[in-house]
C-alpha cells in the first residue's frame, strides 16, 4: 500500500539528480581553477553541461555515481561531526588540519576512498564481465543418455550464479573459507602495522 513517505517514485528520476550533481560539481571546479581564464562562465557552463549529458547517456557511469556519492557523503558527514566534536573541546582549525594530515590518519581516508571506487567499478562492470565469458564448450563425442527423473537445479540462498553482481560478491565474501582467509590477512596486516611502527623512547623520571 502506498504511503505518504513512499519515495520509490524518485528512483525513476535518479539519473536527473546525477546529471545535476555532475553539472554543479564540474561548473564549480571550472570556476574555481579558472582553467580557461577569467569571466568564462558561459564556456564553463557549456563544458559542464556536455559532460553531465554524457553521464546521462552512459548507464554505467550513472550507476557508478549513484553508488559512490552516498558513501562519500557518509565519509564527509563522519569527518564533519568528528571535527565538530574536536572543536567542542577547545581545539582550533589548525589542530584539525594537523590531525587529518597525520601519518596515521590520512592513509585510512585514502583506503576508504579507494574501496568505494573499487566497489563502484565492480557494481558497474562486474556482472557484465562475468556474463561475457565464453563458458565451457559442450563435448561432441558424448552420446546422450536416457532421461532421468532429476529435478532441475535451483539457486540456493548463497548462490553465486545470480543475475546480481552485488549478491554474487556478498555470497562469495560470506563463504567460510573466504572469511577465514580475510581474517588471516587482517591479522597479518595489523601485525605488520604494529611491528614496523617506530617505538617512542621513554624518558626516565
Amino acid at each position: 500500500m502506498a504511503t505518504f513517505l513512499d519515495i520509490t517514485l524518485l528512483e525513476n528520476f535518479g539519473v536527473i539528480f546525477v546529471v545535476l550533481l555532475i553539472f554543479l560539481i564540474l561548473f564549480g571546479l571550472l570556476e574555481y581553477i579558472k582553467a580557461f581564464g577569467e569571466g568564462k562562465k558561459g564556456l564553463h557552463a557549456i563544458i559542464a553541461l556536455a559532460i553531465a549529458l554524457l553521464f546521462l547517456i552512459s548507464k554505467t557511469a550513472s550507476s557508478m555515481v549513484q553508488l559512490m556519492v552516498p558513501w562519500f557523503m557518509v565519509i564527509i558527514i563522519f569527518l564533519f561531526f568528528t571535527m565538530f566534536l574536536i572543536r567542542m573541546f577547545g581545539r582550533t582549525e589548525a589542530d584539525m588540519k594537523k590531525l587529518i594530515g597525520h601519518k596515521d590518519v590520512y592513509p585510512w581516508i585514502i583506503v576508504f576512498v579507494a574501496l568505494i571506487l573499487f566497489l563502484s567499478l565492480g557494481n558497474a562492470f562486474g556482472q557484465s564481465l562475468l556474463e561475457s565469458g565464453g563458458g565451457a564448450e559442450t563435448p561432441t563425442d558424448v552420446t546422450p543418455g536416457g532421461t532421468t527423473d532429476l529435478e532441475p537445479a535451483t539457486q540456493g540462498i548463497r548462490s553465486t550464479t545470480t543475475s546480481s553482481f552485488t549478491t554474487n560478491l556478498l555470497n562469495t565474501l560470506r563463504h567460510p573459507k573466504v572469511m577465514g582467509l580475510l581474517f588471516v590477512f587482517l591479522i597479518g596486516a595489523f601485525a605488520l602495522i604494529f611491528l614496523t611502527k617506530p617505538t617512542i623512547p621513554v624518558t626516565p623520571p
